[in-house]
């Protein structure tokens, strides 16, 4: 009796160590299978991370490059507009001195107009004055050709500066364009 006693204690442990190492078993498999869980979703976590930040190095690149290639361009675009406009100081000093050679004839004018009025008062003799009257109008005339020469030289230099506007418009419109162009990869992203 007592051994029977004994059997069915050691069946009574056996059978709570069997259900222990059978609960104790399902529970390491559960923390297994938890473990594997967490490491597929870290290396989606790793490899999603990687992916964007190779994308963003891409295109950080892609930004840099644009940039330089801009910025040479805008270089350019000066350097034409460094160019126009030293064209433009030379033809603003050849109005001066258009304007200048103008002044000139203008006094020449006024001298041989001042003696058109002396010539009113000294109407006494006039056979003299007459052939004064005629020497002083061909001076004149002389001037008058040499002022519409001016004149057209000033027209001429009027419509090379006109020119030169022109193409510094181009420039400047080349360069907005440029600017544009730059700041165009920026719009992609969601940054305000």
């Amino acid at each position: 009796m007592k051994n029977m006693e004994k059997d069915e204690k050691l069946e009574d442990v056996v059978s709570v160590f069997k259900e222990s190492m059978t609960e104790f078993h399902h529970a390491m498999q559960l923390r297994e299978e938890f473990s594997v869980r967490v490491g597929r979703r870290t290396t989606q976590i790793i490899r999603f991370s990687l992916v964007g930040l190779s994308i963003l190095g891409v295109a950080i690149f892609a930004l840099i490059f644009t940039l330089l290639f801009r910025m040479a361009q805008i270089t350019t675009g000066m350097d034409k507009m460094g160019e126009y406009m030293q064209d433009m100081k030379k033809n603003f000093v050849k109005v001066n001195e258009n304007m200048d050679t103008m002044n000139s004839t203008m006094s020449s004018m006024n001298k041989h107009v001042s003696v058109m009025v002396d010539m009113n008062t000294a109407i006494g003799d006039m056979n003299g004055s007459m052939r004064q009257m005629s020497v002083n109008m061909k001076e004149m005339n002389q001037n008058m050709a040499s002022m519409q020469t001016s004149m057209s030289q000033m027209s001429y230099d009027m419509g090379n500066m006109s020119y030169q506007f022109t193409n510094l418009n181009g420039s400047v419109g080349s360069m907005g364009y440029n600017v544009n162009r730059m700041a165009a990869p920026m719009k992609v992203f969601p940054f305000p």
